[in-house]
C-alpha cells in the first residue's frame, strides 16, 4: 500500500498506520463510523477493487468504501459487516437515506473481503468476493472523494478481553485499485448487468431487502430477474419449458403484487402455491391473503364462496373473523356478521371496536339484548381507556337499548363524570340505583359507581359538612364492597380528615 494515497493520521475515534505493506485502522469507540480519505482527488465514474480484512474483535463491525464524497455532509457509503451483510446509504446535507438495507451476502465468512464496485452515472453495482450482491440507481451526488470506512456497532460494556478494552474493531486494506477509464468501466458494467453473471439467489436476497424496505416495485423486479436467470440456467442443461419457483419465492412475489394492487398477478402466485404446495405454511398464508385481497377489492360474494369452499384450509385467527365480519355485513347477513365479530372480540377482548361491530350487527338482526351486552362490553373498554370519542358514539346506543338496565345507566353516569357533567352523572347514578333495587334478587352494588357518586356530592357541596358526610357514607360502602382496593380506602381516610378539620373550625367559630 503506497502511503501517498491516503491521509494517514489518527483521530480521536481511530488510529491508522501502515503495517507490513497494509493500511491498518483500529477503532477506539463503539457505535461509531469513520473513514480514511484519499485527499485532493475527485472521482465521477469509477471501477474499484479493494482487498479488505475485517476483525470485529469478537463484536459487531463493518468496513467498506465511502465514495462521491463532496464534503463531510454529502457522500455514499457502502459497508460489509462481520455478520455477512451488505448495505448502501447516501448522506445528503448530513441526512442519511438507506438505498439498500442490510442484505445477506451468500457464502461469506465475515472476514476476508474482495470488494468490487462500479459507479457508472447514476447506476452502481457491488460485487463481494466475485459474487454480485446488489445494484442501485441514485444520482444524489455525481462525483467526489473516496475513502475506506470502518464501523463499530458494539456497546462498550460488551468488550471484556484485554484487546477489546482498547479497540472495538480492526481493518486492513491490502490494496485498492481505482480505474476511471471509460472503456474499463463500461466493460465491467456490461459484465455485471448480464444475467448470466448474476446468481439468482443473490437477487432473491436483495428482493427480500426491498420488500422489508417497502419498495415493492424493486422487490418484484429482482424476483423476476432471479427467476429468469434460473430458468436460463436450467435450459442450458436440460431442454425443458418448466419453471422452478419455491413456495417462499411465490409467496413473496404474491405479496409484492398484492401491495402494488396487481391483483390478477397476485392471484396467480397464490393459486400456484395452493396447487403445488397444498400442505404448507405458505399455502395457509396464501388462503388468508386471498381473503384479504377479495376484501380489499370489495368482492364480498366471491369472498363468501371462497371461504365456504376452502374453510378447512384457512386458519381461524383474528384476521379471518374480522374479514368475514365485514364480508357478511356488506352482504347484509347480520347474524353471521355478528358471530364473526364476536369471535374476533373473544380472541382480543381489549378491542372495543370488535365489540361495537358485533353489537351493531346484532341490533340490525333484531337481537337487542345481545346487542346491548356487546355495546356494554365496548363501553367498559372505552371508559377504561379514557377513549371519550369512541364512548360518545356508543352512549346513544346504550341510552336507547339500556334505558331500563341499571348497569347501563351506571356506565353512562361514569362517562358523564369523566366529562365533568356532574348533573347528568347524579341523574344516571340515581336512576341506576332505583333500577337495581327493583330487581329480584337485588344485585350487588357497584363500588366504583358509589365511589364516584360520593365524589360528586363533595364537588357539588362546596366543602359543606353535610356534603362531606354524604361523601364519606358512599365511600364507606365502596370500601366495604372492595376492601382490597387501596384508592377507595385512601380517599375515605382523606375525607374523614377533612370532616374532622371542618368540624373543629366550626366549633371554634361557634365558641
Amino acid at each position: 500500500m503506497d502511503k501517498p494515497y491516503f491521509d494517514i493520521k489518527s483521530e480521536s475515534s481511530y488510529n491508522v498506520y501502515l503495517s507490513n505493506g497494509s493500511l491498518e485502522a483500529v477503532m477506539k469507540k463503539s457505535n461509531c463510523i469513520a473513514w480514511i480519505d484519499i485527499p485532493n482527488r475527485n472521482f465521477r465514474d469509477q471501477a474499484i477493487e479493494a482487498k479488505l480484512r475485517l476483525d470485529s474483535l469478537g463484536g459487531y463491525a463493518a468496513t467498506g468504501i465511502v465514495f462521491r464524497k463532496t464534503d463531510e455532509e454529502n457522500y455514499y457509503i457502502a459497508l460489509v459487516s462481520s455478520k455477512g451483510y451488505f448495505r448502501l446509504d447516501v448522506v445528503i446535507n448530513n441526512s442519511p437515506k438507506t438505498l439498500i438495507a442490510w442484505t445477506e451476502i451468500l457464502d461469506f465468512d465475515g472476514t476476508n473481503i474482495k470488494f468490487n464496485m462500479v459507479a457508472y452515472g447514476a447506476y452502481m453495482i457491488f460485487i463481494i468476493n466475485d459474487k454480485w450482491v446488489c445494484e442501485a440507481d441514485d444520482n444524489s451526488t455525481e462525483y467526489g472523494q473516496l475513502g475506506i470506512a470502518i464501523a463499530s456497532y458494539d456497546d462498550e460494556s460488551k468488550n471484556t478481553s484485554e484487546n477489546q478494552s482498547k479497540y472495538t474493531c480492526k481493518i486492513n486494506l491490502d490494496y485498492i485499485i481505482i480505474d476511471t477509464h471509460d472503456k474499463v468501466i463500461k466493460e465491467i458494467y456490461q459484465k455485471w448487468t448480464d444475467s448470466q453473471n448474476v446468481n439468482a439467489e443473490s437477487r432473491l436476497r436483495l428482493a427480500e431487502t426491498y420488500a422489508v424496505m417497502g419498495d415493492y416495485v424493486k422487490a418484484l423486479d429482482q424476483i423476476n430477474k432471479a427467476w429468469k436467470r434460473r430458468d436460463e440456467a436450467i435450459r442450458d442443461v436440460v431442454a425443458t419449458d418448466s419453471e422452478v419457483r419455491t413456495k417462499t419465492e411465490l409467496l413473496l412475489a404474491a405479496q409484492m403484487s398484492f401491495n402494488l394492487g396487481r391483483y390478477d398477478e397476485a392471484e396467480k402466485f397464490y393459486d400456484a402455491i395452493i396447487e403445488r404446495f397444498p400442505v404448507s405454511t405458505e399455502a395457509g398464508a396464501a388462503y388468508m391473503e386471498r381473503m384479504k385481497m377479495l376484501n380489499e377489492q370489495n368482492k364480498f360474494k366471491e369472498l363468501k364462496l371462497f371461504v365456504i369452499k376452502n374453510s378447512k384450509n384457512i386458519k381461524k385467527d383474528i384476521d379471518y373473523y374480522t374479514i368475514l365480519g365485514r364480508c357478511f355485513w356488506e352482504l347484509k347477513d347480520y347474524i353471521n356478521s355478528a358471530t364473526a365479530w364476536s369471535k374476533a372480540y373473544e380472541i382480543n377482548r381489549e378491542n372495543g371496536v370488535y365489540a361495537v361491530n358485533a353489537a351493531n350487527a346484532l341490533e340490525l338482526a333484531g337481537r337487542k339484548n345481545e346487542a346491548l351486552a356487546r355495546f356494554m362490553d365496548a363501553g367498559r373498554i372505552f371508559l377504561n381507556e379514557g377513549n371519550d370519542a369512541e364512548l360518545a358514539v356508543v352512549v346513544p346506543k346504550l341510552s336507547y337499548l339500556g334505558k331500563q338496565n341499571w348497569e347501563t345507566r351506571a356506565l353512562i353516569g361514569k362517562w358523564a363524570y369523566s366529562l365533568e357533567d356532574y348533573e347528568k352523572c347524579l341523574k344516571e347514578f340515581s336512576a341506576a340505583d332505583k333500577l337495581r333495587k327493583l330487581q329480584n334478587p337485588v344485585p350487588r352494588e357497584d363500588p366504583a359507581m358509589l365511589y364516584l357518586w360520593g365524589l360528586v356530592y363533595y364537588i357539588k357541596g362546596n366543602n359543606q359538612i353535610a356534603s362531606i358526610k354524604n361523601t364519606i357514607r358512599f365511600l364507606e360502602k365502596a370500601v366495604k364492597l372492595a376492601p382490597d382496593y387501596e384508592l377507595f380506602q385512601t380517599k375515605l381516610e382523606e375525607f374523614k380528615t377533612i370532616l374532622s378539620s371542618n368540624e373543629i373550625q366550626k366549633n371554634d367559630a361557634d365558641s
